[in-house]
């Protein structure tokens, strides 16, 4: 039995912990893998940098930062808490 380590990089939206092979991903894959609909808007955590916002055609590089990479949402035009 042999056990393979995983090079995927871990992805959370809004805390749930979503599979991803690729080592980039857009806002609109980001969009489709978790279900979100287009009235939400999507954001990516940054330690020690301001949230960035996602949209559709971002690409995210998932291999920047150590550890996982968390994005979470908010219904648009809601101001961030």
């Amino acid at each position: 039995m042999s056990i393979e380590k995983s090079n995927r990089p871990e992805l959370f939206i809004d805390n749930e912990r979503y599979d991803w092979d690729e080592d980039t991903i857009t806002g609109r894959q980001i969009r489709v893998l978790a279900s979100l609909p287009d009235d939400v808007q999507i954001f990516h955590k940054v330690p020690g940098h301001p949230d960035q916002e996602i949209k559709d055609d971002t690409v995210v590089d998932l291999t920047k930062q150590k550890g996982p990479e968390r994005f979470w949402t908010q219904p648009v035009g809601s101001q961030a808490g």
